[in-house]
C-alpha cells in the first residue's frame, strides 16, 4: 500500500460516493450511501468523518492515517479557491456554505472543494474520453444542464469559480422560465426536466399520470414510434447542439465530451447533436480543427476521479 492515499468524495442531491485511492490510482474502498435528510453541512460532515472511520476500520489501519488529501465534489457555485459553495439547489443550499473550511475542522490535511462538472472535464481528460487533448468542453445533460471547459491544458474555472454554467445560455425560444430565475435558458428547452415539462400531448395521447413521465419515458415513447415523443426528442437535440455549437465557435476545442443520463446509451441523439453541431458552428472548427464529439466514459464517477487528478496535481 502506497504511503498517500487521498478520499475523493461526490456529493449528490440523493447519494454521496466516497472512494479511498492510493497514489497509483488504485481504489482501495468504495461506499455509497444516501445523502442525509436535511442535508446540513456539519451533517454532511458527520457523514463522511463516520464514512472514513468505517473505512479503515474495515482495511484495518488507523483512522488518523496521513492522508494526502480530501477531494470534494458536488453541483452548485463552487468557489474553488475558498472552498466555499455559495449555493447548491440539489443540496438545499441557498446561503455559502464554508465547506472546505467545516472539513479543514475535522481532517488534518489538504482539502479540495470543487464543481462537479468541472471536477468531471479533468476526469474525461485523465482518464476517460477526452485524453490526449488539452482543449475540452464536458457537458452534462441530466435533469439540468451543466458543463465544465479545460482549456490549455488547464481547468477553466472563471473569476470566482462559476464558469461553465452552460445551461443557462440564452436566448432559446421566448417566454419559458427557468429554475434560475431567467427565462429561455437552453436548460429550459433542452435538458431532462424541460422534456419532461413539455410531454402534455403525450400524457394526453397515453393516459399516463403525470409524475410518471420522466425523459427516460419520453425516449422510450419515441423508440417505439410515437411521433409527438420523436418531436420532442428532436425539438431538445436541436436546441442542444445549437447551445454546444455556440460553445465550439466561441472556445475551439478539439474535444466535446457528453455525459449525464439523458445521453447514455443514445447513439441517435448524439448523432443528432453532433450533426447540428457541425451544421451551426463556424466552419474552420469543425472542418480545420480534429473536433471529436464522443460519449463520456467514466460516468457516474468522472468526477470523483477528476477531484483525484485535481488533489494529486495532475491538472491545475
Amino acid at each position: 500500500m502506497n504511503h498517500k492515499l487521498y478520499w475523493t468524495v461526490d456529493i449528490g442531491g440523493t447519494k454521496i460516493l466516497l472512494l479511498l485511492i492510493d497514489q497509483a490510482g488504485k481504489v482501495l474502498y468504495r461506499e455509497k450511501k444516501p445523502t442525509p435528510k436535511p442535508s446540513y453541512p456539519e451533517t454532511l460532515a458527520t457523514s463522511i468523518e463516520e464514512t472514513i472511520k468505517e473505512a479503515a476500520f474495515t482495511l484495518g489501519i488507523s483512522d488518523k492515517m496521513d492522508l494526502g488529501g480530501l477531494a470534494v465534489c458536488t453541483a452548485g457555485f463552487v468557489d474553488a479557491e475558498s472552498g466555499v459553495v455559495h449555493q447548491s439547489p440539489n443540496l438545499e443550499w441557498h446561503k455559502p456554505v464554508p465547506l472546505e473550511e467545516i472539513l479543514a475542522g475535522r481532517f488534518s490535511c489538504p482539502i479540495l472543494v470543487e464543481n462537479d462538472t468541472n471536477a468531471a472535464v479533468v476526469g474525461e481528460v485523465c482518464y476517460g474520453a477526452a485524453q490526449g487533448h488539452n482543449n475540452v468542453i464536458y457537458v452534462t445533460l441530466s435533469t439540468g444542464i451543466g458543463g465544465g471547459f479545460l482549456l490549455n491544458g488547464r481547468l477553466y474555472r472563471g473569476s470566482s469559480g462559476f464558469a461553465g454554467e452552460i445551461g443557462h445560455t440564452k436566448p432559446f425560444g421566448e417566454g419559458r422560465k427557468c429554475k434560475c430565475g431567467g427565462y429561455d435558458c437552453l436548460e429550459a428547452w433542452a435538458s431532462g426536466s424541460a422534456m419532461v415539462n413539455l410531454a402534455d400531448n403525450l400524457r394526453k395521447e397515453t393516459g399516463i399520470k403525470n409524475n410518471h413521465i420522466t425523459a427516460k419515458w419520453v425516449f422510450e415513447q419515441a423508440d417505439s414510434g410515437n411521433k409527438n415523443a420523436k418531436k420532442l426528442v428532436d425539438h431538445a437535440a436541436s436546441s442542444l447542439g445549437t447551445g454546444l455549437a455556440n460553445l465550439v465557435t466561441l472556445l475551439n476545442p478539439t474535444c466535446l465530451v457528453i455525459g449525464g443520463g439523458i445521453a447514455a446509451g443514445r447513439t441517435d441523439f448524439l448523432e443528432q447533436v453532433t450533426s447540428k453541431i457541425k451544421q451551426e458552428a463556424i466552419k474552420p472548427a469543425v472542418e480545420i480543427t480534429p473536433l471529436r464529439i464522443v460519449s463520456a466514459e467514466l460516468e457516474p464517477e468522472a468526477g470523483i476521479w477528476g477531484a483525484y487528478a485535481l488533489i494529486t496535481g495532475r491538472v491545475m
